[in-house]
């Protein structure tokens, strides 16, 4: 599952006009948790809704453990180590890579990064992936989500995300007949390799005294630009440790 991640409880109006020049990182304590309410769409007619709860479980210097289950689950939560910038990790290469990172402290209106990596890693059919992501502090908005009305800085991102997959050979046999006989036939198809790419497009509002954003919007689209996955999160609730 992959983890995105308020003062207070639903309901609560957060919104106010100060807009800090510079917002600095959050200070995450063990017990700090959200919930988010996630809707999926696969295609023009796949769609999902599910509540999140995220917890932190533990900190430090540069990462956090944050436990991830469905609400009102009665499994134990699922625990995955992300940066303290909600980044997420995985081990490229045999060093540890951010493949994305939605926050990037301290941050300021008009500034951008990149995520930028190839992994060779052989995963299902995929032998190798290049992502291109560029973000951008876009400016302060008021949002309205389940949990209330806030304040918050959006951040939006785009790029492209390479794979080479594998194709697999095949056989193909069938049968014909006619007046004369019957006849059977067999054709070889070669394997090979294909390419696919694929345009992502990310939009986040953070809040600074949430710790964390209050709506997500996450989209891919294929080589024609037609929309294939749409993830949406909205904050219903945040309750922080002390």
């Amino acid at each position: 599952m992959k983890i995105a991640l308020l003062l207070g409880s639903v309901g609560l109006l957060a919104i106010g006009n100060a807009e800090p020049p510079v917002v600095t990182g959050p200070a995450f304590e063990t017990g700090d948790t959200w919930v988010f309410d996630q809707t999926d769409q696969r295609g023009a007619s796949g769609f999902g809704q599910q509540r999140i709860d995220l917890s932190i479980e533990r900190t430090d210097a540069d990462t956090m453990l944050v436990g991830v289950k469905r609400d009102g689950a009665p499994t134990a939560f699922e625990d995955h180590v992300v940066g303290q910038d909600w980044s997420q990790r995985h081990i490229v290469d045999g060093q540890e890579t951010p493949t994305t990172r939605p926050l990037n402290f301290p941050m300021r209106v008009g500034q951008n990064w990149t995520v930028d990596f190839s992994d060779a890693t052989r995963r299902g059919m995929q032998t190798s992936l290049h992502v291109h992501r560029t973000y951008k502090v876009i400016g302060w908005e008021d949002i309205t989500v389940p949990a209330g009305t806030f304040h918050a800085i959006k951040i939006e991102a785009n790029g492209m995300s390479d794979g080479v997959i594998v194709t697999p050979g095949a056989v193909v046999g069938g049968a014909a007949s006619s007046s004369l006989g019957g006849a059977t036939f067999t054709r070889s198809q070669r394997g090979g390799t294909a390419s696919n790419s694929v345009r992502d497009y990310a939009m986040f509002y953070y809040v600074p005294t949430i710790k964390n954003w209050v709506k997500s919007l996450e989209e891919q689209y294929n080589s024609e630009d037609v929309l294939v996955k749409r993830e949406t999160r909205v904050l219903v609730s945040y309750h922080p440790a002390t």
